[in-house]
């Protein structure tokens, strides 16, 4: 009888620990799930406003990728941009592109995406110009003006007539550029073409497949459960 009694108790014990893991399981599931958006493609041109001088922009089909964006400038700037309302915490943007021909020697930001940030408690505002230039290696980052970077994420090692994806996490690359970033930083705009941070002009052209933005979960922190014997 006491020995029943003991195994019982135990088993009254195991319970939270196993409702516990259970919780932590379903929550594990749900945070890894995603949401995703497509703010770019051939279809949402119309959606963004054009800065075209010398330049062409416009849908294109490629056998490969489908409905894709065709980009040019002849030593002008061809952009896109559009405000940005985010819908998660977390948001991370990809994207597909890919450029034609270019001299290997080229120092310059062929391609990029730009990405505005700003934050009412402090009334503070960044730039990050994710950017492909064939004179740099990836990953090389600098600061251009003060909270404004620059971070190559396509450079040295990609071939002309290829296509690229590249997936960033937009707060947690602004984090390890700059010293301290508030609390209630956002995303407010973002900006997608040719032309040089700067603004000097560029001869280059290239695709952009679709730009997505994700909106991903903040990582679970949980109280470890206590059992007794």
């Amino acid at each position: 009888m006491t020995s029943h009694s003991r195994k019982y108790r135990r088993r009254l014990h195991a319970l939270p620990a196993a409702l516990a893991l259970l919780v932590f399981a379903a929550l594990w599931l749900y945070s890894h799930t995603t949401s995703a958006d497509v703010l770019l493609s051939a279809k949402t041109i119309d959606d963004w406003k054009k800065d075209c001088r010398h330049c062409s922009i416009e849908p294109h089909y490629d056998v490969i990728q489908g409905e894709i964006v065709r980009l040019e400038s002849r030593m002008g700037r061809a952009l896109l941009s559009r405000p940005f309302v985010s819908e998660g915490a977390r948001p991370q943007l990809s994207w597909l592109w890919s450029l034609d021909q270019f001299d290997e020697e080229t120092s310059a930001a062929l391609m990029r995406v730009t990405v505005d940030f700003s934050s009412a408690e402090t009334d503070q505002t960044y730039r990050l110009h994710y950017v492909w230039n064939p004179a740099e290696r990836t990953t090389h980052r600098e600061m251009i003006e003060e909270n404004e970077f620059i971070w190559v994420v396509s450079g040295a090692q990609q071939a002309p007539r290829r296509w690229y994806s590249v997936e960033r996490d937009l707060k947690q690359d602004l984090g390890r550029l700059a010293e301290e970033i508030p609390e209630d930083i956002s995303v407010t705009r973002i900006e997608a073409g040719i032309g040089e941070p700067d603004g000097r002009k560029v001869r280059s052209g290239g695709y952009i497949s679709e730009l997505i933005v994700n909106y991903l979960p903040e990582p679970l922190s949980l109280e470890p459960v206590a059992t007794s014997d």
